[in-house]
């Protein structure tokens, strides 16, 4: 395994992420620290809980007693009730089978950071896996992508219900079993496919959420790593964040005004992340799912016809707090809430929408938590480095059309010139017609313009020679032009990041169950990646 480093810069990510890595212009003061390893270490150092750690501890030591591998939960309680302890954590969204390969990298990032800060800094830190288990968006969770012999395939379960309600809550039933078999028949037999699919189908059984599912997976693969999970959706972890929800309500207007604030300045030299709401609040309704609660001069409306004061919607996130959840500016908040965290690893829209919110942390009397770039990297598997080995293009070349690319290699075999001399070719032809005309004495208006269609259709005619000619060097080259297509579908699948499209049992069944082990191990033996992710990995299998 080779890991080779690139710059971010002529990737498809925003300047605001490329700024905020390198510490360039003013960016560094929409967040809490610069992102550097230094400034990582002394946010676990000087970082201190607010809040009670022996009830925080032994939350979330019942909420990982239902996951495998976990440590037993005196221990685990016993671990984050020290005062030494702290923790950096990561999340997302409950994807199918683990979803793509930016879902394993976070886990990565969040395990291989924890690992060093543990040795630099003397506190015990601890990788956390935020089940975003309050997002309802299960549209956005609800396929993933496999390469299949013409590119990219993609593979989709629905449910006409499931954009009501949190992707969390859904059970897993007989409909999933289609979407099952479907990702089955699509990998490759290996080696690795039958304790690969042993192992989805123990997570992924029926009757389970899709939250303890995929917490199941993402335990059982990274729990001897340290990992342990956190989500809020329960009422025990509603009860601990129900200060937030009361902070959220009271000062509605206060803290939609210092997001729009903070996102206006930003927005002067960056795009937008997330636009600004009135509210930071959802409702779970029984009917109509989750609705977003919006706020208009103290009066609070669930549905049409369904109203409440600030002292009626107080009073239920006493009674009612499961009902309650957060939007994408409050979940940060309960997260920093319920744990110990100093940090946390997230990928470029997460650190986008994060310089939105610093001065939100003030409201809640809170730190924002260090914020790192997680692990952004291309996995090469050795037929696409032979592949590499046999064309002319660096890995950034990669991001262009295949059409470009192909035109681009087929000129060079040619006459790397060729464009050069069709044009000329074309514009002595129109300097010639034009002096002929003149030297002939045409002046008729008539005999102009059929000269000037004459010329027009010889001009197309070279046209149609190039076309000619580099179709028969492309049917010479066929071979390369087949690889060029075979290695940027697997660099830049859909003209997209890999790490966004495909998803990661992918690898894991074509090269092994440990493949993201001995990955991590790499990163830890190679100090050229230093501490934080702060390049693109190109990882040669």
């Amino acid at each position: 395994m080779d890991i080779r480093l690139q710059e971010f810069s002529p990737l498809p990510y925003s300047q605001l992420f490329n700024d905020y890595i390198d510490g360039n212009g003013s960016i560094a003061s929409y967040y809490s620290r610069r992102h550097n390893y230094q400034a990582l270490m002394d946010a676990v150092t000087s970082f201190r809980f607010k809040g009670d750690r022996i009830e925080m501890a032994e939350l979330i030591s019942r909420f990982n007693a239902q996951f495998p591998g976990q440590p037993p939960a005196d221990k685990l309680t016993a671990m984050l009730s020290d005062e030494k302890t702290v923790t950096i954590a990561t999340g997302q969204q409950l994807s199918l089978f683990g979803g793509p390969l930016y879902t394993i990298y976070k886990t990565i990032s969040v395990i291989h950071l924890a690992k060093r800060l543990t040795r630099d800094t003397g506190r015990h830190v601890i990788p956390v896996f935020w089940l975003a288990d309050e997002d309802h968006d299960f549209e956005e969770i609800a396929s993933i992508g496999l390469p299949g012999k013409n590119g990219l395939d993609r593979f989709l379960l629905p449910c006409d219900s499931c954009a009501r309600h949190t992707a969390g809550s859904i059970i897993i039933d007989e409909n999933f079993e289609s979407f099952r078999n479907d990702v089955y028949q699509s990998l490759q037999p290996t080696d690795f496919s039958r304790e690969l699919i042993s192992l989805l189908d123990e997570a992924y059984a029926t009757g389970r959420t899709y939250r303890d599912a995929f917490g199941y997976l993402l335990s059982r693969l990274f729990s001897d790593y340290g990992l342990i999970l956190a989500g809020s959706n329960y009422n025990e972890a509603k009860k601990l964040a129900r200060s937030c929800i009361k902070k959220a309500i009271t000062c509605a207007g206060e803290i939609q005004a210092s997001l729009e604030n903070q996102s206006r300045d930003l927005s002067e030299n960056y795009h937008q992340q997330v636009q600004i709401t009135d509210s930071l609040l959802f409702w779970h309704d029984d009917k109509h799912g989750r609705v977003r609660l919006k706020h208009e001069n103290g009066v609070w409306y669930r549905e049409p016809g369904v109203s409440y004061s600030s002292e009626e919607l107080l009073s239920l996130s006493e009674s009612q707090s499961e009902r309650f959840s957060p939007n994408v500016f409050l979940r940060p908040i309960i997260q920093d809430t319920i744990l110990p965290n100093a940090a946390y690893v997230g990928g470029p829209a997460e650190i986008a929408y994060y310089g939105q919110m610093k001065p939100v942390y003030k409201f809640f009397n809170l730190e924002m938590p260090f914020i790192a770039a997680r692990m952004s990297a291309t996995l090469v598997e050795p037929a696409i480095q032979r592949a590499q080995n046999e064309l002319p293009f660096g890995f950034h070349d990669y991001m262009k059309r295949f059409e470009d690319l192909e035109q681009h290699y087929l000129r060079n075999q040619g006459n790397s010139e060729i464009d050069v001399h069709f044009d000329t070719w074309k514009q002595q032809l129109g300097e010639l017609a034009d002096k002929m005309v003149e030297q002939i004495g045409i002046t008729d208006p008539g005999l102009l313009k059929h000269s000037k269609a004459l010329t027009k259709e010889q001009t197309k005619s070279i046209g149609k020679l190039k076309k000619k000619m580099l179709n028969t060097i492309r049917q010479k080259e066929e071979v390369q032009t087949n690889r060029i297509k075979k290695v940027k579908s697997a660099l830049f699948p859909n003209d997209k990041l890999q790490e966004r499209e495909i998803a990661f049992i992918y690898y894991m069944n074509k090269f092994g169950l440990d493949l993201f082990y001995r990955i991590l191990d790499q990163l830890s033996k190679d100090e050229e990646t230093k501490p934080l992710f702060n390049r693109h990995l190109v990882i040669k299998l």
